[in-house]
């Protein structure tokens, strides 16, 4: 059973970055930061969040356009993540691979929170644009 209060945290999502959306028409937003929603140390998130750009750097079929930051909106919360030009299906198993319940989608433009680990539908979170900030994470 999905705790739901977790999954409306998850829907309460900003993107903080040091560049804007590509334009490209589709593409994922995949974290190794705390795996399980369980808090991890910075030290252990770090060394996750760099086996997963060598997946990355890895694979045919991903490429990232550069790490960014998903926050809470008050931004007590934030997890490092990167931005990837992947397939749907690819995307969702990187992300189950690194143990995340979720993970974001963008779709011409709209925000997708996308279940990953979970048995719950995707959730259409709206405009990308509402999401994003184009500065230094703090």
């Amino acid at each position: 059973m999905v705790d739901m209060t977790l999954w409306e945290n998850y829907r309460k999502v900003c993107f903080i970055a040091p560049f804007s959306p590509p334009d490209w028409p589709d593409y994922a937003i995949v974290t190794a930061w705390n795996p399980g929603s369980q808090p991890t140390g910075r030290r252990r998130n770090t060394r996750r969040q760099h086996a997963l750009l060598r997946v990355i750097h890895r694979s045919d079929t991903l490429s990232a356009m550069g790490p960014v930051w998903g926050s809470a909106l008050d931004e007590n919360w934030q997890e490092e993540s990167w931005l990837l030009r992947a397939s749907r299906l690819d995307a969702t198993r990187l992300a189950a691979a690194f143990g995340q319940y979720a993970l974001y989608r963008v779709e011409r433009g709209e925000l997708w929170l996308e279940p990953a680990l979970l048995n719950v539908p995707p959730c259409h979170l709206g405009p990308l644009a509402a999401h994003w900030i184009v500065r230094a994470p703090t």
